[in-house]
């Protein structure tokens, strides 16, 4: 925002949150998505190679998530703003509102696309029931570590755009003076 701007101050200023939101919306129904994908892939025999990535694709995800976390609080101490879903909602109401909703519905997919692949592999788990129940309590922990992980993720991400979109403020009431 140096020097003058031609749109809207508040559009501006607004920008950051309105496109965070609207990355944590796409990033969230493509989860979704991959987690109802994952489930039709792993009851589909006939799909080869697919078949067989569909079992681990959720278990993938979710270790991608927990990863990209301890990453980012290892670079930046997990600073996360309390309110920042409560500052979001009051520049973008419907996008915070189905942005904040998919950081329960993601995770709910993910163990309910889990739990159904497994379901669906009972009878072949059965004659593994050793190694499947030593298996079960490591599963159990991945998808809590990523479901905080995922909220954690949505919410540092909101805290960022908001501080953008508050160092764009400040920008413009200091160029603002200075004319």
């Amino acid at each position: 925002m140096t020097g003058r701007s031609s749109g809207d101050p508040a559009q501006v200023v607004a920008k950051p949150v309105e496109r965070a939101l609207g990355a944590l919306i796409l990033i969230g129904l493509g989860s979704f998505v991959l987690s109802i994908l994952a489930v039709l892939l792993a009851h589909e025999p006939g799909a080869g190679p697919a078949h067989e990535g569909a079992h681990f694709a959720l278990l993938i995800v979710m270790t991608v998530v927990v990863v990209v976390r301890a990453l980012q609080l290892i670079r930046n101490g997990g600073r996360t703003d309390a309110d920042a879903w409560k500052r979001a909602r009051e520049l973008h109401r419907s996008d915070a509102a189905v942005a904040q909703a998919l950081t329960l519905a993601v995770p709910l997919a993910w163990l309910g696309g889990s739990a159904s692949i497994v379901m669906h592999h009972v009878p072949a788990l059965v004659a593994l029931a050793p190694f499947a129940g030593a298996l079960a309590p490591l599963a159990a922990t991945l998808w809590i570590l990523a479901a905080f992980a995922w909220h954690d993720l949505c919410t540092e991400r909101i805290g960022r755009a908001l501080e953008e979109s508050d160092r764009r403020y400040r920008e413009y009431w200091r160029n603002i003076a200075a004319r």
